[in-house]
């Protein structure tokens, strides 16, 4: 999350859209009072060379409390009328079949069942395939409370509460309009938090029916608001 002072904005990190790639980089344009929320783990937070990308500021409030993801009507409740009303507000949105798909791999990314080992399969004399194994345990995933939707981070009582949306399926394009918006210069994305799936299928591939419909169930205000769609690869 961001609060820029400097520049009358407050950007709502959402969850598995990209949003610590672009919380590192709008970082580097904040100063002075602007609060940046840091990123939990650290190991996600530096260039091959060893620099840091993200620039966490005045955030201890924020983060003891609460953490790095903070919902719009959490921000709302402690930030002044004259804050919340007169800053621009943005946050990210993603196909929730993909982005559910990318969450899970992220959440389960330390569980041995959810990295098979190649050379078994090789043993075996079947080919691998990492979407055909992952389907069930996906699908206990989707049933259970682990599986949260992102409309809390711009969405307050049923009603679209930010000024503008960047799509994850349009992220150049859109966060380049949100630059300009801003008013800071164009932004490079570093790639944070990356490289959890062992190869990367569609993600229709590991869907059933039932994962599919569970999906769409919880994420519905995404499916109305913004016209998502399921595809097939």
């Amino acid at each position: 999350m961001i609060i820029s002072h400097s520049h009358r904005y407050i950007f709502i990190k959402s969850e598995k859209t990209a949003g610590t790639s672009i919380e590192a980089a709008l970082s580097a344009h904040c100063s002075g009072d602007d609060i940046v929320t840091p990123i939990n783990d650290y190991r996600h937070n530096r260039t091959e060379k060893g620099e840091f990308i993200h620039h966490a500021m005045n955030a201890d409030e924020f983060y003891r409390k609460i953490g790095q993801h903070v919902d719009a009507p959490t921000i709302r409740s402690r930030v002044s009328d004259e804050v919340w009303n007169g800053y621009y507000k943005f946050s990210i949105a993603r196909n929730p079949w993909d982005r559910t798909i990318s969450d899970f791999f992220w959440k389960r990314r330390q569980d041995p069942a959810l990295r098979p080992r190649k050379r078994f399969y090789h043993y075996l004399g079947v080919p691998f395939n990492e979407a055909a194994l992952v389907k069930k345990p996906f699908l206990d995933f989707v049933r259970s409370s682990d599986f949260v939707n992102n409309d809390r981070f711009y969405i307050i009582d049923d009603r679209l509460c930010v000024d503008g949306v960047i799509r994850y399926e349009h992220l150049a394009e859109d966060l380049l309009e949100m630059c300009a918006k801003i008013g800071i210069p164009p932004v490079e994305l570093p790639h944070l938090k990356t490289g959890f799936r062992q190869k990367r299928h569609h993600y229709s591939e590991y869907y059933t029916d039932e994962s599919r419909e569970l999906v769409a169930e919880k994420h519905r205000n995404d499916i109305n608001l913004f016209g998502y769609e399921f595809e097939s690869g």
